[in-house]
């Protein structure tokens, strides 16, 4: 039996949609990076913040089901006398394994974006910055959630203190979560802007630019769920409804840290977007592929960086032009190609980014030319 009344469904309803999605992005990246061997920090980062997210996740369900979201009146219907307790137990560990969660999350997408950035250690710095700045706050609100009572049990038990227990002001810990929050925003926005300006005079194509706005799109988004759990962080200090005013909090506080999983994810499945969305040659026929609507064939193909790991290199067929002379005739065959380091064939999204932005991979382009003259007799 469970307490699923007021704003509960609405509670289960976003954890599931949104842990779902979070799950689903992380497993497609670990398939990805496997299957490409691209594995990196931020995927050691990421998956380590699986565990806290874990956890998390499961917290949220069961204060869906143990009187979060529930209003005064329904805690004090026969029966549902011992809710409360439960529900504060629950959401005290919200609390704590949001800090936990977050920090991984946060670090894996800046991880990745230090992998992009490689030379430019204006960025790289900036990063690290970053880092610095939410790993040591979220730690800080951690470490004052957990230590606020005394005992520690009195966060969620009450009558230990009319036995000698105390808390701190409810206030203070309303200010630790709106400080908290002030940083996680300030960091996202910095993280969220930083690819554009990245990737500023790189020329993309329309899918390309398309899947970039798409995974930027999110991350404001995620950004935006810190901004509305601000509006609920007074319902800490609401006497009346305690409850159901933390619901809120819990939903938003459960989203940034979803999102955060699933756009931190996202960002690394390029090449399933090829495949999902069509963005190869597969459907062109061989030896062809359309770009802007027209056919050219022995164009380089969009998945060419598989094509190049098995082949080691390329050549474009060659071609003979006869040309005819006073004594004789003349033929000129051209051939075209191209040989690549291995270690460069098989790049990971990052790393061809990283191409993209300018750092030296090594490319030999040839052209072969033979010259046949025949003479007559």
């Amino acid at each position: 039996m469970g307490l699923y009344a007021d704003n509960a469904p609405n509670l289960a309803a976003a954890v599931i949609t949104i842990g779902l999605l979070g799950y689903i992005c992380y497993i497609l990246r670990v398939i990805c990076r496997v299957r490409y061997s691209s594995w990196g920090l931020e995927d050691w980062a990421m998956t380590i913040a699986m565990f806290p997210f874990t956890v998390l996740t499961v917290a949220c369900i069961a204060c869906a089901f143990t009187g979060i979201g529930a209003t005064n009146r329904t805690l004090a219907l026969p029966g549902n006398e011992g809710y409360e307790k439960r529900g504060l137990f629950w959401f005290f560990l919200f609390e704590v394994f949001y800090c936990a969660s977050v920090i991984p999350v946060k670090m894996s997408i800046s991880l990745m974006l230090i992998r992009i950035a490689q030379n430019r250690k204006s960025f790289i710095w900036m990063q690290y910055v970053i880092i610095g700045m939410f790993t040591i706050m979220n730690l800080i609100a951690m470490m004052y959630i957990i230590l606020q009572c005394n005992p520690v049990a009195a966060a969620w038990d009450t009558s230990l203190l009319q036995n000698g227990g105390k808390c701190n002001d409810m206030k203070i810990l309303a200010d630790i979560y709106y400080a908290t929050t002030a940083v996680n925003i300030l960091t996202d926005w910095v993280t969220a802007f930083m690819p554009i300006l990245l990737l500023w005079k790189v020329n993309m194509n329309r899918n390309s630019k398309i899947s970039v706005s798409f995974v930027l799109g999110l991350g404001f988004f995620a950004s935006l769920s810190a901004c509305i759990r601000l509006k609920y962080t007074v319902g800490l200090t609401d006497a009346e409804n305690y409850l159901f005013a933390v619901s809120d909090i819990v939903i938003w506080g459960y989203a940034e840290n979803g999102l955060g999983v699933a756009v931190g994810s996202m960002a690394t499945l390029k090449p399933l977007f090829r495949r999902v969305f069509g963005l190869s040659n597969a459907d062109s026929g061989p030896g062809t592929n359309t770009w802007g609507g027209r056919s050219r064939k022995y164009a380089f193909p969009l998945d060419s960086r598989r094509t190049y790991a098995e082949e080691d290199g390329f050549e474009l067929p060659s071609t003979s032009t006869p040309r005819p002379g006073k004594h004789g005739a003349t033929g000129v065959t051209t051939q075209v190609g191209a040989s690549h380091d291995k270690d460069s064939l098989s790049l990971s999204d990052s790393e061809s980014q990283r191409k993209i932005m300018g750092e030296g991979h090594e490319r030999n382009i040839y052209v072969s030319r033979q010259v046949n003259i025949t003479h007559d007799g």
